[in-house]
């Protein structure tokens, strides 16, 4: 592949911090683009004051037809006019029209001598070498131009190249980091669902910089999920499921994007949404739907799903308990729980006592064990630590607790907690086998206002759970206990 091709070659590149000739003509190039024409008079401003950057920006603008008119001739002058000021804009950018006969005739002579101009310095490379890269960077260019459907890969390339440290270079090729994402920008007005995604991703990834980067990112990375690009509709998932980057969260948008996203095969979209279903957190539990999402994961070789089906496998969720085949599953998906000492004898025994069962119910308990104090991108000013114990080897699940929440003051927030399964073996191991209480069980519950961030009580206004498959009014049963 190309991009392992000229890995080695930009490792003995010497990069140095490459200061653009002004911040406005990054500036004015954003207004224009946006569709403030009035923002050329600024740019052409700065081109009459011979501002190297300014000219090629304005190339830019001519070649791509940015809020005016494709003019090739003008594009080149432009380009031309900064190639003479020392070298670091705009050559290869006229280069490329002679080079390949783009609105001019073909002249290798008249290109190769832009390309003879290129400041050289700090790039440590023979010229026979650089030139066949550069051919290469170009022709691709060459052919997205012609073709759309060879742009993204085109600008992934580019894209790779810019960051695996190689700066200056691209730079010096007319390739810098805010050319890589005007390019993309502008061709993803087209509506290519991948190019609008790959937006995202260089916002995201700091190729311009801009205030509120967030916003920006998620403006094209929900245009790209509208799209129906999987991957970008994975994301707008997590954001929903976790509250992250500001969005509230909300469970029914989280689910939408993931079974978009999982209906296109997305491995990481079949496995949040088979989370959600086996956590039974956010929405009740159900197994039949987590098994099915987990097994066609495990197919496209995710390591996550094989471990959610070896726990299946191991508490008999949906499925009956299996411990040789879930030991096998755990290997497959590089967990060390099929490995514990006395794996087998530990999960059969639980097995036995799973299916004896009890019509006793199990004694539960009920606290907060801390608070986490969110960051200046969540959408909760803390998280509330909670923790539920039970006192023997049961599946507790479906376990939602309603709680009144005061604080020092004395006011009162109203709100509810879920936790996911517990109590189905005694392994006290989590399913990537990192030691954990088998019998214990913690949720995280999300709080907006900060005044309930600090010493709080609680009162537990309704708890249930569904307990070896019955469903139990825990309050009413008198088997949970809040302790303060």
């Amino acid at each position: 592949m190309l991009i392992n091709k000229w890995n080695w070659l930009f490792l003995v590149l010497s990069v140095s911090v490459v200061c653009q000739a002004a911040d406005d003509a990054e500036g004015y190039y954003l207004t224009l683009a946006s569709g403030e024409t009035k923002a050329l008079a600024g740019l052409q401003a700065l081109a009459k004051a011979k501002d190297p950057e300014a000219l090629a920006t304005l190339g830019f603008v001519y070649e791509y037809g940015v809020s005016v008119p494709v003019e090739v001739e003008k594009a080149l002058s432009y380009y031309e006019q900064a190639c003479d000021l020392g070298g670091n804009y705009g050559c290869y950018n006229a280069r490329y029209f002679y080079q390949y006969g783009q609105g001019v005739a073909q002249n290798a002579t008249r290109a190769q001598v832009l390309a003879d101009k290129v400041n050289k310095e700090n790039i440590h490379v023979d010229a026979a070498t650089l030139n066949e890269l550069i051919d290469e960077i170009y022709s691709a260019k060459d052919a997205a131009m012609k073709d759309p459907a060879k742009r993204f890969a085109f600008l992934q390339m580019v894209m790779s190249y810019v960051n695996t440290g190689n700066e200056l270079l691209m730079n010096r090729l007319g390739f810098s980091k805010s050319d890589v994402l005007n390019i993309a920008e502008f061709w993803a007005k087209d509506n290519d669902p991948d190019i609008t995604f790959l937006v995202g991703q260089l916002y995201d990834a700091g190729f311009i910089n801009v205030d509120n980067k967030d916003s920006f990112k998620m403006k094209w990375y929900r245009k790209a999920a509208e799209l129906g690009q999987p991957d970008a509709q994975n994301i707008l998932g997590i954001l929903y499921a976790t509250g992250e980057k500001g969005v509230k969260p909300d469970i029914q948008q989280a689910l939408k994007w993931y079974e978009r996203a999982a209906k296109q095969g997305n491995k990481e979209a079949l496995i949040n949404l088979g989370v959600i279903y086996y956590l039974g957190e956010q929405v009740d539990i159900d197994y039949v739907k987590a098994f099915q999402l987990f097994d066609t994961a495990k197919e496209q070789g995710s390591a996550i799903a094989w471990r959610y089906l070896a726990w299946m496998y191991t508490n008999g969720q949906y499925v009956q308990t299996d411990c040789k085949l879930a030991a096998d599953y755990f290997d497959q998906g590089q967990s060390r729980v099929g490995r514990i000492d006395g794996f087998l004898a530990i999960c059969e025994k639980d097995k036995q006592a799973r299916e004896k069962g009890s019509n006793e119910l199990p004694v539960l308990t009920f606290k907060q064990v801390g608070t986490f104090t969110g960051g200046k991108n969540d959408s909760y000013a803390c998280q509330l630590h909670l923790q539920v114990d039970t006192n023997r080897i049961g599946e507790v699940a479906n376990m939602r607790v309603g709680l009144n929440i005061k604080n020092r003051k004395g006011a009162v927030l109203t709100d509810s907690a879920s936790f996911a399964p517990f109590g189905m073996n005694t392994l006290n191991r989590n399913l990537e086998g990192y030691e954990h209480n088998s019998l214990s069980q913690s949720t995280l519950l999300h709080i907006e206002d900060n005044a309930f961030c600090g010493e709080l009580t609680f009162e537990m206004t309704h708890a249930t759970a569904k307990i070896n498959d019955k469903d139990v009014d825990l309050l009413k049963a008198g088997s949970l206990t809040l302790v303060q």
